[in-house]
């Protein structure tokens, strides 16, 4: 049923997801200034000229937010809903290699504006964890109720 607890798990993975969009993911420092390093660009610090494009990282975040709204949607196939959680864990933890690794250390070093800036992050990877952790809950509980279900079919 669209009421149980792992229906909470997923939207509010999906809500946390969502929210991740509009968070700044982290500062660089460098000589010419400081940049905001967001999940679509990367910017000069008050102003909005684009220094480089950071699209993939909001692409994933989006899916996931989708994703996981998907998922509740399949309320009554409960073995389709592990397999889009599984998914969904792969699109979350791509999401957050790419905002700790793909970006800082094989993109940005190669752009003329970021070259030998510091990358300080934000509290942005934390809030990503509650994301991967709404989804191993709503995980554990679709795995509940399936086991709830196979044990009163084999009472017939």
């Amino acid at each position: 049923m669209i009421q149980r607890i792992q229906t909470v798990y997923l939207f509010s993975a999906a809500i946390v997801a969502f929210i991740l969009l509009f968070i700044s993911i982290g500062t660089l420092q460098g000589e010419a200034g400081f940049y905001t390093y967001t999940p679509f660009t990367v910017k000069v610090i008050h102003t909005d000229m684009k220094i480089a494009s950071t699209v993939f990282n909001g692409l994933l975040l989006i899916g996931s937010s989708l994703l996981s709204l998907i998922t509740i949607l399949f309320f009554k196939k409960r073995k389709l809903q592990v397999r889009l959680i599984n998914v969904n864990m792969i699109v979350i933890l791509a999401a957050l290699f790419c905002m700790l690794i793909v970006y800082p250390k094989w993109i940005f070093p190669y752009n003329e504006d970021l070259k030998g800036t510091i990358l300080n992050f934000n509290f942005v990877i934390l809030i990503s964890l509650f994301v991967a952790l709404g989804l191993y809950l709503a995980k554990k509980a679709i795995l509940k109720d399936e086991a709830l279900v196979r044990s009163t079919e084999r009472l017939r």
